[in-house]
């Protein structure tokens, strides 16, 4: 066990759909004691699914699936005033153009048996945080 961790939409994706990543991300859910993510997580990871659908990487079938696992991964939704002021200040301090990444770094900053590792599959995110945030971590990319 590897302690609580936040981890980011394009994580959940890989852990519920068969993607290049899926078993480091299904390997590090698995190690953690507890899973956490900001409120908005749910919407982007079922837009994803969707979006999967739209462009044939999977049937309807499939994401429903997708869908019901996610659920049942028991991700721990964390919402707080410290956590939405905490976002915007990440993001403007490392001009992020969006808070839905700093909203993430937020959650594994702030929540409850935190700081927690951050871990995301956004490598152009990872690179533009290098060595400036030690929460971020980029989920090793697997080889097909």
């Amino acid at each position: 066990m590897t302690g609580p961790v936040c981890l980011d939409s394009s994580i959940v994706v890989k852990i519920v759909t068969p993607e290049n990543g899926s078993s480091a991300a299904s390997v590090l859910a698995q190690d953690a004691t507890a899973l956490y993510a900001p409120p908005f997580a749910w919407a982007e990871v079922g837009s994803t699914l969707r979006k999967k659908v739209r462009l044939g990487f999977l049937d309807d079938r499939a994401a429903e699936q997708a869908w019901e696992a996610f659920g049942a991964l028991g991700v721990i939704f964390v919402h707080s005033e410290a956590i939405k002021r905490r976002a915007w200040d990440i993001a403007t301090d490392f001009v992020l153009p969006t808070l839905y990444d700093a909203g993430f770094l937020a959650v594994a900053e702030l929540a409850p048996g935190g700081p927690m590792p951050f871990w995301t599959a956004d490598y152009a995110f990872v690179e533009r945080l290098a060595g400036l945030h030690p929460l971020v971590h980029a989920l090793p990319s697997e080889t097909p």
